[in-house]
């Protein structure tokens, strides 16, 4: 998923990686928090909405951190390892912002079973949308 924000990629990175504020303009976000420092190893503790209504928590660690520029989380689980990469470029007209998710390991089809690709589709689209709208304003 890709989308342009219509700002500078460093408020753009300043809004993403602020997770702690994350609810305030993200609607799948209930309640985040940082357990740390921006670095590798950090665990994000996250409770979003479920397109269909349903909470659900994650707690991925940090991976990488090339700060106003690329962000990785991983969750993971027994047979289960599911990344998820954020991409911001500078554009003339603002920062492309590209997230790219997915899920490997001999366990990853449970986690596609609950958290399909069209539901991962509908969760960063919407936070996508809330990104540029709360960078516009």
């Amino acid at each position: 998923m890709t989308v342009v924000v219509p700002a500078a990629a460093q408020a753009t990175w300043e809004r993403w990686t602020d997770f702690t504020r994350w609810p305030e303009w993200n609607p799948q976000c209930i309640e985040a928090e940082l357990a740390g420092p921006l670095a590798p190893g950090t665990m994000l503790a996250l409770h979003l909405r479920h397109p269909r209504g349903r909470d659900f928590y994650t707690r991925p660690r940090l991976t990488l951190v090339d700060p106003g520029r690329e962000i990785v989380w991983e969750a993971r689980g027994l047979g289960l390892r599911a990344p998820s990469r954020t991409l911001l470029s500078p554009e003339p007209d603002g920062t492309r912002v590209t997230i790219d998710a997915g899920a490997h390991g001999p366990l990853a089809i449970t986690y596609k079973v609950s958290v399909t690709d069209r539901t991962q589709a509908l969760i960063y689209v919407a936070m996508l949308d809330a990104l540029c709208d709360s960078l516009r304003a």
